[in-house]
C-alpha cells in the first residue's frame, strides 16, 4: 500500500530514547574512523560477545609505550590478582572500553593502545575516548599519566547477563539455574540454602557441606550483600552472587572478613518460610507452614516467671 494512500495506517511513532541512551549516543559521537582499533593477542572461544546488561570480568594491565607498568590487576605485575567487573551500559568506564569490550570473545586477550599524536598499530584509542575525554566519568589517581600514550592488555575472563542488586554495582547476581515461582524472601523470612564462597582470586573460604545453612533474614546471620542477593532469588534457584567489601558485613556465617575485597558466593536457595511479626513487638509471630492448607501462628507470651510460652494455633482455610 502506498504511503500516499489516504487509507494507509499512519507510520509508527519513533520510540523515545531514554536520557541514558541519548547521553550514550552523544558520547559515541567522539568516535571517529581509526580512533579505536584492536589487535588480538589470543583468540577467544565461541562467537558470543557481551552486550548491554552483561557483567564483564577481566584482567587489565596498563603500560606506558616504553613498557613500564602503570597499574595491573595481575599479581605478576604488582596487582592483587582481583579481576575488574563492569556492567555494560551501566557501569562508569572510559569510552574506548565501553566500545571495545562488546567486540571481545570469552577468553580473548587483546592489546589496547592509547595514543596522543601518532597513530599506533593494534587496538588503539585517541585521548578523547580514554581518560583525557572531556567529562570522563572515571577518575584517575594523582600522577596517573592520562595524557601519555598508553597500552592496555585486556583478558576477557567471563561475561553473562547480570542482575544488579545494589545501585553502586557492588552486589551483582548471575543466575545459574532459574528457580520456581515468583516469590522471593525478605525480612524476617527463614531461609534454608546451600552456600559456598571463594575470594575473587579463587581461594576457597566457605566449603560445601552436606546440611544446608539455616538463617533468618535481617538478623545479621549472613553478610549484608549475600542477604541482598538471596532476597532476589526464587525457590530452588541457583546463583552466583558477587559481593564487594562494602557489603561484606560481619556475621555468624563469616565472622572473619579482614583482607577480603570481594567474595563470590555460590548459592542454592533450597527453601524459605514466610514469617511475620503481627504486632511489631515480637509477641505475635505468624509462620507459614504449608501453602493452601492452612497456617500456623505462634503466640509468644511472657509468663510471670520470666519464661516464654509458645501456643501453636492452626487456622484452616
Amino acid at each position: 500500500m502506498s504511503h500516499d494512500d489516504p487509507g494507509a495506517p499512519p507510520p509508527a511513532a519513533a520510540k523515545k530514547k531514554s536520557p541514558a541512551e541519548e547521553a550514550a549516543e552523544k558520547r559515541r559521537e567522539k568516535l571517529t574512523p581509526g580512533s579505536l582499533m584492536k589487535a588480538v593477542i589470543r583468540s577467544g572461544s565461541g562467537d558470543a560477545t557481551p552486550t548491554d546488561g552483561d557483567q564483564v570480568i577481566l584482567h587489565c594491565t596498563t603500560r606506558t609505550m616504553d613498557g613500564i607498568v602503570v597499574n595491573s590487576t595481575r599479581r605478576e605485575h604488582g596487582g592483587k590478582g582481583i579481576p575488574l567487573r563492569f556492567v555494560l551500559g551501566r557501569s562508569k568506564m572510559i569510552l574506548g572500553f565501553a566500545e571495545g569490550f562488546p567486540t571481545m570473545l570469552k577468553g580473548e586477550i587483546a592489546m589496547v593502545l592509547l595514543f596522543n599524536r601518532v597513530p599506533v598499530a593494534n587496538f588503539k584509542m585517541e585521548p578523547k575516548i580514554h581518560y583525557a575525554e572531556d567529562d570522563c566519568p572515571v577518575a584517575t589517581p594523582d600522577g596517573f599519566p592520562k595524557d601519555d600514550e598508553l597500552q592496555f592488555e585486556i583478558e576477557m575472563l567471563d561475561f553473562f547477563k547480570a542482575k544488579v542488586i545494589s545501585e553502586d554495582f557492588e552486589v551483582v547476581k548471575k543466575i545459574v539455574d532459574e528457580g520456581k515461582g515468583w516469590e522471593t524472601p525478605r525480612e524476617p523470612y527463614e531461609v534454608t540454602a546451600r552456600i559456598t564462597a571463594r575470594t575473587a582470586d579463587g581461594k576457597d573460604i566457605l566449603l560445601s557441606k552436606e546440611v544446608p545453612y539455616f538463617f533468618t533474614l535481617g538478623k545479621s546471620e549472613v553478610p549484608k550483600g549475600l542477604e541482598m542477593g538471596i532476597g532476589s532469588m526464587a525457590r530452588k534457584e541457583k546463583a552466583t552472587i558477587y559481593v564487594s567489601s562494602t557489603y561484606l558485613t560481619e556475621s555468624s556465617l563469616m565472622p572473619q572478613l579482614e583482607g577480603l575485597e570481594e567474595v563470590h558466593f555460590e548459592v542454592e536457595l533450597v527453601q524459605f518460610t514466610q514469617v511475620r511479626d503481627m504486632l511489631g513487638d515480637g509477641r505475635l509471630i505468624k509462620r507459614r507452614v504449608v501453602d493452601g492448607r492452612g497456617q500456623r501462628m505462634f503466640l509468644k507470651e511472657l509468663m510471670f516467671d520470666g519464661k516464654l510460652n509458645y501456643l501453636d494455633l492452626k487456622f484452616p482455610r
